[in-house]
């Protein structure tokens, strides 16, 4: 009984944590039409929440998702670049002081540079294809990776990496066994950062020297001033880049069990356990 009560609690307080967001996003809808309505807006200026629903319905199925479909090839691609791209440098910078002094203030220059500037020149290099729009998608993705990663991987305090070696550990074992573990956090929150920028540099890079894409679409009834249909595919990529931030949080929740499974199930075995003192009941904070 004490079991079926904790888990109970636990949904409300899941509910409680949902209906806040979805609140607020109600009320500015709620908002926003009756803005639209009011001040008599036309709709290639600001469209209502029903006019781009309605364009979701009839556009949606026949020209957004299939522009969708392009853009998140090109997003995925980028972004597992990305991960193998800033993996490989951020064990470079970790172990080789000279790789770091030399190759990391151009990684951060990098970043300083416009990246839509670099689409016309990355056209004329590899064609009028998906590679530049790949290219500039793992430029926008990894330098985040690259930061989160080595930042992570040099927490590690050395008197741990001192006991692994007084336990005859090889350099790999303290690596994989002692660094990345310990890494994992920082990773993860670079991934996420990540995920959502590389659905923004994908978008963008479609602006210059695409035929299609969601960017394209964007980008040409922009031109139209189809501003409708505009909202609607914002909308879609929006969804798109929450799920992608979703599926990396999943995973980051299925890699760390000893951040996320251990304390719910010590919880939870408390819970069933009425002599159980007070504080072993409680749920721990994630």
């Amino acid at each position: 009984m004490t079991a079926q009560k904790s888990r109970n609690a636990s949904l409300l307080s899941h509910l409680g944590d949902a209906a806040l967001p979805f609140g607020i996003v109600v009320a500015l809808l709620a908002t926003w039409e009756a803005a639209v309505h009011l001040l008599k807006i036309q709709p290639f200026v600001l469209p209502a929440p029903t006019e781009i629903f309605k364009e979701l319905l009839i556009s949606g199925p026949t020209v957004i998702l299939p522009q969708l479909h392009v853009t998140l090839i090109e997003t995925l691609a980028g972004y597992l670049a990305a991960v193998i791209i800033s993996a490989i440098l951020s064990v470079l910078i970790l172990y080789s002081s000279t790789f770091r002094r030399g190759v990391l203030p151009l990684i951060v220059a990098s970043q300083t540079i416009p990246i839509i500037t670099m689409a016309p020149v990355l056209v004329i290099w590899f064609g009028y294809n998906s590679l530049p729009r790949i290219i500039i998608t793992a430029i926008v993705a990894f330098f985040p990776l690259t930061i989160a990663a080595v930042t992570g991987l040099k927490s590690l305090e050395p008197q741990f990496i001192d006991f692994f070696r007084s336990l005859n550990a090889t350099p790999a074992q303290i690596f994989f066994k002692l660094r990345l573990p310990v890494a994992l956090p920082s990773i993860f929150g670079g991934l996420k950062v990540a995920a959502t920028l590389a659905v923004i540099g994908a978008t963008i890079s479609e602006w210059v020297g695409a035929s299609q894409g969601i960017g394209y679409l964007i980008a040409q009834d922009t031109a139209l001033l189809n501003t409708t249909r505009v909202f609607a595919s914002l909308t879609v990529l929006g969804v798109a880049g929450m799920a992608l931030f979703g599926l990396v949080g999943l995973i980051e929740r299925l890699s760390m069990p000893w951040i996320y499974a251990r304390p719910s199930m010590a919880w939870l075995r408390a819970s069933q356990n009425p002599r159980a003192p007070a504080a072993a009941v409680a749920r721990p904070r994630q």
